[in-house]
C-alpha cells in the first residue's frame, strides 16, 4: 500500500467542497442551506433569478434546482440532497426503523408542501382562489391537526424525540 508507507499530516486530507445551486428564495432550497448551517460547512451558495436560470437550466441534472456539487460529481433534488446531508451530520435515525419513522415525516410534509405548490402556481385566479379556499377548509386542518400530534408526542420534534432532518 504505496499511501501508507509514508506518514502524512493533516493538510495531506483534502475536504470536499460542496457548491449549493438554487434560486434566489428559501422555498425547497432553505432545506439544505440550514443542514450546511447546522453541520457548519462551508459552502458556495449560487443563487438563481429569473435572468439567470434559463442559461443554467439545461446543465442540471432533471432540469430543476436544487443542484449540488461536491467537488466536481453533481448532484439533485432536495430530498435526496437533504437526507445526505442529515446522513452527514448525525441527523438520522439509530437503525433502518428510525430512518422510516423520520422519512415518512419527511414526505408528509412535502405532501402538505405540494398541495400548497398547487395554490401557489396556479395561474387562473379563479381556480387558485377555488382551491385556496377547499385547502383551507378540507385538508390544512387535518394535516396540521396530525403534524402538531406528532411534534406533541414526540417533545417538540417531528420524530424520535430529538432534532433531525425534518427539524
Amino acid at each position: 500500500m504505496p499511501y501508507l508507507d509514508k506518514p502524512h499530516t493533516l493538510s495531506d486530507i483534502t475536504m470536499p467542497k460542496y457548491i449549493y445551486h438554487y434560486f434566489a428564495c428559501k422555498s425547497l432550497g432553505e432545506g439544505p442551506r440550514l443542514l450546511f448551517a447546522y453541520g457548519s460547512q462551508e459552502f458556495e451558495d449560487i443563487r438563481y433569478n429569473e435572468e439567470t436560470w434559463p442559461a443554467y437550466k439545461p446543465k442540471t441534472p432533471f432540469d430543476s434546482v436544487p443542484v449540488l456539487f461536491i467537488d466536481d460529481k453533481q448532484y439533485a433534488q432536495s430530498l435526496a440532497i437533504s437526507r445526505y446531508l442529515g446522513k452527514k451530520y448525525g441527523l438520522v435515525g439509530d437503525n433502518d426503523e428510525e430512518d422510516l419513522e423520520i422519512d415518512q415525516i419527511v414526505d408528509f410534509v412535502n405532501d402538505i408542501r405540494a398541495r400548497g405548490a398547487i395554490v401557489q402556481y396556479e395561474e387562473d385566479e379563479a381556480v387558485k382562489e377555488r382551491n385556496h379556499k377547499d385547502y383551507s377548509k378540507n385538508y390544512y386542518p387535518g394535516y396540521f391537526a396530525k403534524l402538531n400530534s406528532i411534534i406533541e408526542k414526540n417533545n417538540g420534534h417531528v420524530a424520535l424525540g430529538k432534532v433531525n432532518i425534518n427539524t
